[in-house]
């Protein structure tokens, strides 16, 4: 529990120094894939947006026709951010392992991008089926790994260079798994990509020189398969520095 603890302080810390990347970084911001978290909620009037990071999802709610939208972090920065960049939210501050609300209170809860830094994602998905009620939609997105637990391996070393509160990225099956265990129905699967620029990747979370340097050796020294599986783009001929690559990332649709 303790080292949970210190984990979870350690992140909300990170990600409140880094909110402004995540307010202002296109890459979250925007895209098909937010419109379609937000499409499989249309329906809700009571929504809460867990790990809401620079706020984008519950912002795109409020501009529905949500009629309230709890905008939930770990870290007190990041829900600052989001209740002054989007008007008609709710802020609070919450452990997404421990949600301090009243069983069925909403009708829709996302989650996005943020679950790979949860210790317990199973402690999270029961949280989310006690607070929702019957009926209600959990619509989640996060990066999703390869089948193969070595290339899995590899990416998950790489995101744990890059942020120290990366805890572990997981494949589709495995949320399944989860899922099914909460009694949540998975309505809806929609896997996809997203191109990474590896220097914006770097500078959201202001990684220091040295950790940049022995990141982008791994990524040179990266397997076939996994170059392959990302479509890693050089910046030049020689293939000596990566320029982009593309990551995995699988949405759910579930409900109560």
């Amino acid at each position: 529990m303790t080292n949970d603890t210190d984990r979870k302080r350690d992140v909300a810390t990170a990600f409140g120094d880094a909110a402004d990347g995540y307010r202002d970084g296109a890459v979250l911001k925007e895209g098909a894939d937010l419109e379609r978290l937000v499409d499989w909620c249309s329906d809700a009037t009571r929504a809460l947006d867990v790990a809401t990071g620079g706020g984008h999802v519950a912002g795109s709610l409020a501009e529905t026709d949500v009629s309230r939208v709890v905008a939930a972090d770990l870290s007190p920065a990041m829900v600052r951010t989001a209740t002054d960049v989007y008007d008609g939210l709710e802020g609070v501050v919450v452990d997404a392992e421990r949600l301090p609300f009243a069983s069925d209170r909403f009708d829709a809860v996302t989650c996005r991008f943020a679950a790979h830094h949860f210790p317990d994602p199973a402690a999270f998905l029961a949280e989310v089926e006690r607070v929702l009620a019957p009926g209600g939609v959990l619509a989640l997105e996060d990066l999703c790994v390869p089948a193969d637990p070595e290339l899995a391996a590899y990416v998950n070393r790489l995101e744990r260079l890059r942020d120290p509160g990366h805890v572990e990225t997981y494949s589709r099956d495995r949320w399944r798994g989860w899922l099914a265990e909460t009694g949540l129905t998975v309505d809806a699967v929609h896997e996809t990509s997203r191109r990474l620029e590896v220097d914006a990747w770097l500078d959201r979370m202001d990684v220091p020189t040295d950790r940049r340097r022995e990141i982008r050796t791994v990524l040179s020294d990266a397997p076939a398969a996994l170059e392959d599986a990302f479509a890693f783009r050089f910046e030049s001929a020689d293939r000596e520095r990566l320029a982009s690559y593309r990551t995995g990332v699988v949405l759910f649709r579930a409900s109560a």
